[in-house]
């Protein structure tokens, strides 16, 4: 379990680690929000919802998380 008391692999919903996967790469809000056919305001909603998830602030740290935990 992480600092917010999720089990992070079981609780990351897969569109959470599609939006992850996309900052990992270095993908911007707009250009994910294209990708995965969503608002962009979408996508910043699902990013602040993975970053409660894993108890971090950043979006950097929640792709350290999501590495460290072996989610992407």
């Amino acid at each position: 379990m992480n600092a917010a008391g999720y089990a992070i692999a079981g609780e990351l919903t897969p569109r959470m680690r599609d939006v992850l996967q996309a900052a990992a790469r270095g993908a911007t809000v707009d250009s994910t929000a294209d990708e995965l056919g969503v608002s962009s305001s979408t996508v910043r909603t699902i990013r602040a919802a993975a970053l409660a998830r894993l108890g971090v602030h950043t979006i950097g740290a929640a792709i350290a998380e999501a590495y460290r935990a072996g989610v992407l």
